[in-house]
């Protein structure tokens, strides 16, 4: 019951602060902040989403897999360790100021895919396949979004997406790629708001090193609650299938 209660918890609840707080502040000049961006960025890394599957773990597991308390344990550990490598290449890049700032984002966004992936596996799903790769790319947007409303409609729209008995539902071999293209192009425009506005103060260098970690760790932050909130859906509706 512990566990139901945090699926329930993850959708009540609001986005998380940093996020606002730093979209709020950085809103008036967002747009010329990304300009400094090049076009395609994120895209280009997202397309390469298959890739993560075969990068090395993050984290290292050797707990029981039937054993839904170690699988969550586990998959803490997958953020624990994802806010510490983001974190520290964010403060990193942030002292170079805005001429660095882009160069961070790949690095944060393939981070973020493993932490996706790794939580999947301390929870064992291997990600395997289209339909695995479309989870994650849900997965990766519902933890950029900064509207409540919309996370709502993610949320719902991610839940309806697994079976009754924790599987994913089938979407034919014709159908799926269409609709991964169609996710890349959400997750790339909720990316451009989660991570580029809230890097607006890094275009002063020594400033963007506080800010360019803590970016990282907000995000890896709620990269890990969303995945372990997605992978957990799944695993109490095969207990009770």
């Amino acid at each position: 019951m512990e566990f139901e209660k945090q699926q329930q918890a993850f959708r009540d609840s609001k986005p998380s602060l940093i996020g606002r707080g730093f979209e709020k502040f950085t809103n008036p000049v967002a747009s010329a902040v990304t300009g400094f961006i090049p076009g395609g960025l994120v895209k280009g890394v997202l397309k390469g989403i298959d890739q993560a599957i075969s990068a090395p773990q993050l984290v290292k597991f050797d707990h029981d897999l039937s054993d839904l308390p170690a699988c969550h344990d586990a998959a803490k550990k997958v953020e624990r360790t994802a806010k510490a490598v983001s974190g520290s290449t964010g403060a990193a890049s942030g002292l170079g100021g805005i001429a660095t700032m882009g160069l961070d984002i790949p690095a944060t966004i393939a981070v973020a895919l493993r932490s996706i992936r790794d939580t999947g596996r301390a929870y064992g799903y291997d990600g395997k396949g289209a339909r695995e790769r479309l989870f994650r790319l849900q997965i990766l947007e519902l933890a950029s979004l900064n509207d409540r409303s919309q996370r709502q409609e993610r949320i719902a729209v991610l839940d309806a997406g697994i079976s009754a008995d924790g599987s994913l539902t089938e979407i034919s071999p014709d159908e799926i790629e269409p609709i991964i293209e169609q996710a890349v192009e959400r997750v790339s425009r909720a990316l451009a708001l989660a991570l580029f506005r809230r890097r607006v103060g890094a275009v002063v260098p020594l400033v963007g090193l506080v800010i360019g970690g803590a970016v990282n760790v907000s995000f890896q932050g709620d990269i890990g609650e969303a995945a372990r909130y997605a992978f957990q859906e799944r695993r109490l509706r095969s207990a009770k299938a």
